[in-house]
Protein backbone atom coordinates (compact mmCIF):
# COMPACT_ATOMS: atom_id res chain seq x y z
CA UNK A 1 0.00 0.00 0.00
CA UNK A 2 1.40 3.37 -0.99
CA UNK A 3 1.68 6.00 1.75
CA UNK A 4 -0.49 8.53 -0.08
CA UNK A 5 -3.25 5.94 -0.48
CA UNK A 6 -3.26 5.02 3.21
CA UNK A 7 -6.15 5.97 5.50
CA UNK A 8 -3.73 7.78 7.81
CA UNK A 9 -2.52 10.03 4.97
CA UNK A 10 -6.07 10.72 3.77
CA UNK A 11 -7.25 11.60 7.27
CA UNK A 12 -4.47 14.18 7.59
CA UNK A 13 -5.91 16.09 4.66
CA UNK A 14 -9.59 15.60 5.44
CA UNK A 15 -11.48 17.64 8.05
CA UNK A 16 -10.27 21.04 6.85
CA UNK A 17 -7.17 22.69 5.48
CA UNK A 18 -3.79 23.04 7.16
CA UNK A 19 -2.54 26.63 7.44
CA UNK A 20 0.90 27.99 6.66
CA UNK A 21 2.45 28.70 10.07
CA UNK A 22 5.78 28.07 11.68
CA UNK A 23 7.15 24.57 11.65
CA UNK A 24 9.47 23.85 8.72
CA UNK A 25 10.89 20.77 10.42
CA UNK A 26 7.59 18.89 10.37
CA UNK A 27 7.08 20.11 6.83
CA UNK A 28 10.06 18.01 5.84
CA UNK A 29 8.20 15.00 7.23
CA UNK A 30 4.72 15.68 5.95
CA UNK A 31 4.78 18.47 3.44
CA UNK A 32 2.86 20.99 5.55
CA UNK A 33 3.39 23.02 8.71
CA UNK A 34 1.85 23.05 12.17
CA UNK A 35 0.49 25.73 14.48
CA UNK A 36 2.78 27.62 16.81
CA UNK A 37 1.87 25.84 20.06
CA UNK A 38 2.45 22.39 18.62
CA UNK A 39 5.58 23.61 16.85
CA UNK A 40 7.06 24.85 20.12
CA UNK A 41 6.47 21.49 21.81
CA UNK A 42 7.88 19.57 18.84
CA UNK A 43 11.02 21.68 18.56
CA UNK A 44 11.65 21.45 22.30
CA UNK A 45 11.59 17.67 22.29
CA UNK A 46 8.15 16.99 23.75
CA UNK A 47 7.73 13.23 24.17
CA UNK A 48 5.03 10.91 25.44
CA UNK A 49 5.83 8.89 28.53
CA UNK A 50 5.94 5.14 27.92
CA UNK A 51 5.70 4.27 31.61
CA UNK A 52 3.24 1.51 32.53
CA UNK A 53 2.00 3.53 35.50
CA UNK A 54 1.60 6.80 33.59
CA UNK A 55 -1.02 9.25 34.85
CA UNK A 56 -2.08 12.47 33.10
CA UNK A 57 -0.78 15.69 34.60
CA UNK A 58 -3.18 18.34 33.33
CA UNK A 59 -6.10 16.32 31.97
CA UNK A 60 -8.36 14.09 34.04
CA UNK A 61 -8.55 10.35 33.34
CA UNK A 62 -11.92 10.87 31.66
CA UNK A 63 -10.59 13.71 29.52
CA UNK A 64 -7.52 11.78 28.44
CA UNK A 65 -9.64 8.75 27.54
CA UNK A 66 -11.82 10.92 25.33
CA UNK A 67 -8.70 12.51 23.84
CA UNK A 68 -7.24 9.08 23.05
CA UNK A 69 -10.39 8.22 21.08
CA UNK A 70 -10.21 11.52 19.19
CA UNK A 71 -6.54 10.96 18.31
CA UNK A 72 -7.25 7.41 17.15
CA UNK A 73 -10.14 8.61 15.00
CA UNK A 74 -7.77 11.07 13.33
CA UNK A 75 -4.98 8.52 12.82
CA UNK A 76 -6.57 5.05 13.11
CA UNK A 77 -4.70 1.79 13.25
CA UNK A 78 -4.77 -0.04 9.92
CA UNK A 79 -1.78 -1.89 8.49
CA UNK A 80 0.29 0.74 10.32
CA UNK A 81 0.11 1.69 14.02
CA UNK A 82 -2.53 4.18 15.10
CA UNK A 83 -2.43 7.21 17.36
CA UNK A 84 -3.07 5.13 20.48
CA UNK A 85 -0.08 2.92 19.64
CA UNK A 86 2.04 6.07 19.39
CA UNK A 87 0.63 7.38 22.71
CA UNK A 88 -0.50 10.63 21.12
CA UNK A 89 -2.93 11.33 23.99
CA UNK A 90 0.00 11.22 26.43
CA UNK A 91 2.00 13.48 24.14
CA UNK A 92 -0.79 16.05 24.15
CA UNK A 93 -1.11 16.00 27.94
CA UNK A 94 2.65 16.58 28.13
CA UNK A 95 2.41 19.36 25.55
CA UNK A 96 -0.34 21.30 27.27
CA UNK A 97 1.31 20.81 30.67
CA UNK A 98 4.74 22.15 29.72
CA UNK A 99 4.22 24.32 26.65
CA UNK A 100 0.84 26.01 27.18
CA UNK A 101 0.00 28.98 29.32
CA UNK A 102 -2.58 28.55 32.07
CA UNK A 103 -5.14 30.41 29.94
CA UNK A 104 -4.58 28.13 26.99
CA UNK A 105 -4.78 25.02 29.18
CA UNK A 106 -8.13 26.26 30.45
CA UNK A 107 -9.26 26.92 26.87
CA UNK A 108 -8.19 23.43 25.77
CA UNK A 109 -10.06 21.67 28.58
CA UNK A 110 -13.20 23.73 27.99
CA UNK A 111 -13.18 23.18 24.23
CA UNK A 112 -12.45 19.44 24.58
CA UNK A 113 -15.97 19.04 26.00
CA UNK A 114 -17.35 19.88 22.55
CA UNK A 115 -16.62 16.38 21.27
CA UNK A 116 -18.96 14.80 23.80
CA UNK A 117 -21.47 17.63 23.46
CA UNK A 118 -21.69 17.20 19.68
CA UNK A 119 -21.76 13.41 19.99
CA UNK A 120 -24.56 13.41 22.55
CA UNK A 121 -26.50 15.95 20.54
CA UNK A 122 -26.30 13.90 17.34
CA UNK A 123 -26.13 10.30 18.59
CA UNK A 124 -27.15 10.49 22.28
CA UNK A 125 -23.83 8.91 23.25
CA UNK A 126 -20.40 10.27 24.26
CA UNK A 127 -17.66 10.36 21.63
CA UNK A 128 -15.88 7.30 23.02
CA UNK A 129 -19.04 5.19 22.55
CA UNK A 130 -19.47 6.02 18.86
CA UNK A 131 -18.58 3.70 16.01
CA UNK A 132 -15.84 4.77 13.55
CA UNK A 133 -18.19 6.32 10.98
CA UNK A 134 -20.01 8.28 13.68
CA UNK A 135 -16.71 9.53 15.10
CA UNK A 136 -15.65 10.62 11.64
CA UNK A 137 -18.91 12.54 11.27
CA UNK A 138 -18.29 14.41 14.54
CA UNK A 139 -14.73 15.24 13.47
CA UNK A 140 -16.12 16.54 10.20
CA UNK A 141 -18.55 18.82 12.04
CA UNK A 142 -15.90 20.22 14.37
CA UNK A 143 -13.38 20.65 11.57
CA UNK A 144 -15.68 23.21 9.98
CA UNK A 145 -16.04 25.22 13.17
CA UNK A 146 -14.66 28.74 12.67
CA UNK A 147 -12.23 30.35 15.07
CA UNK A 148 -14.20 31.82 17.94
CA UNK A 149 -14.10 35.55 18.38
CA UNK A 150 -16.08 35.79 21.63
CA UNK A 151 -14.35 34.86 24.88
CA UNK A 152 -11.16 34.16 22.94
CA UNK A 153 -8.95 37.23 23.43
CA UNK A 154 -5.79 35.26 22.62
CA UNK A 155 -7.24 34.21 19.28
CA UNK A 156 -6.63 30.49 19.90
CA UNK A 157 -7.27 28.02 17.10
CA UNK A 158 -10.37 25.80 17.09
CA UNK A 159 -9.99 22.72 19.28
CA UNK A 160 -10.10 20.25 16.40
CA UNK A 161 -7.16 21.91 14.67
CA UNK A 162 -5.17 21.99 17.90
CA UNK A 163 -5.73 18.29 18.52
CA UNK A 164 -5.16 17.31 14.90
CA UNK A 165 -1.85 19.19 14.74
CA UNK A 166 -0.70 17.74 18.04
CA UNK A 167 -1.74 14.21 17.06
CA UNK A 168 0.30 14.40 13.88
CA UNK A 169 3.29 15.89 15.69
CA UNK A 170 3.11 13.30 18.46
CA UNK A 171 2.67 10.44 16.03
CA UNK A 172 5.55 11.24 13.71
CA UNK A 173 7.95 12.15 16.50
CA UNK A 174 7.34 8.83 18.28
CA UNK A 175 9.33 5.65 17.77
CA UNK A 176 6.15 3.74 16.92
CA UNK A 177 5.13 6.31 14.33
CA UNK A 178 8.59 6.55 12.81
CA UNK A 179 8.95 2.79 12.45
CA UNK A 180 5.38 1.89 11.63
CA UNK A 181 3.95 4.99 9.97
CA UNK A 182 6.91 6.51 8.22
CA UNK A 183 8.54 3.12 7.79
CA UNK A 184 12.04 2.11 8.71
CA UNK A 185 14.86 4.42 7.71
CA UNK A 186 18.02 2.78 6.39
CA UNK A 187 20.89 5.24 6.99
CA UNK A 188 23.35 3.43 4.74
CA UNK A 189 24.18 5.68 1.77
CA UNK A 190 23.29 4.42 -1.64
CA UNK A 191 23.04 5.64 -5.22
CA UNK A 192 20.37 8.17 -6.12
CA UNK A 193 17.60 6.54 -8.13
CA UNK A 194 15.09 9.16 -9.12
CA UNK A 195 12.53 6.92 -10.78
CA UNK A 196 12.10 3.31 -9.66
CA UNK A 197 9.28 0.78 -9.53
CA UNK A 198 7.53 1.07 -6.14
CA UNK A 199 7.11 -2.72 -5.95
CA UNK A 200 10.89 -3.16 -5.81
CA UNK A 201 11.26 -1.17 -2.58
CA UNK A 202 7.96 -1.57 -0.72
CA UNK A 203 7.37 1.15 1.83
CA UNK A 204 9.17 4.45 1.59
CA UNK A 205 10.51 6.79 4.23
CA UNK A 206 9.08 10.30 4.22
CA UNK A 207 11.57 12.99 5.18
Amino acid sequence: MQWKNSKIYKNLFNFGQWTDETLKTISLLLGYSLTAGTATAFLNGCKASTSDDWKPTTLTEEEVNTLAEICEAILPKTDTPGAKDALCHRYIDEMITHFYTEDKRTYFKKELKKFDQKSKGKYARPFSALNPSEKEAILGILSKEPKQEDNNPENYDPIFKIIKDATVSGYFSSEVGAKGGLCIYDPIPGPYLGCIDYSTVGKTYVY
